[in-house]
């Protein structure tokens, strides 16, 4: 079969227009892993809070540990321990900056 081109053309190559402009459709979730128990951790999501809320209550109760025991100040740490700390210490902080910026929904 033959093709033929003409220089001119009438009708459009593609039939798609979007509907919504710059709006996104969430259809599918993201697996990330195999749980050992997807029920419970489906109810801890939805009963205690999102993974940052968990992460962000373990690392507010490291940061209390850190200062009641006065890591910093221990002799018993070298100085690559207090610096793991400090690195630590220091993310916590620019976290809790960051929510404190952040308009509330």
């Amino acid at each position: 079969m033959q093709r033929v081109y003409m220089p001119l053309q009438l009708a459009p190559t593609n039939f798609t227009q979007p509907i919504l402009p710059n709006w996104s459709f969430n259809l599918f979730n993201a697996n990330l892993g195999v749980s050992s128990n997807a029920a419970v951790e489906q109810e801890a999501l939805e009963k205690v809070g999102s993974y940052g809320r968990q992460i962000g209550h373990l690392a507010e109760a490291l940061e209390l540990i850190v200062q009641r025991l006065k890591l910093l100040e221990s002799k018993e740490l070298s100085q690559e321990e207090k610096d793991v700390l400090r690195v630590f210490l220091g993310d916590v902080s620019a976290i809790r900056q960051i929510k404190a910026q952040t308009p509330k929904p």
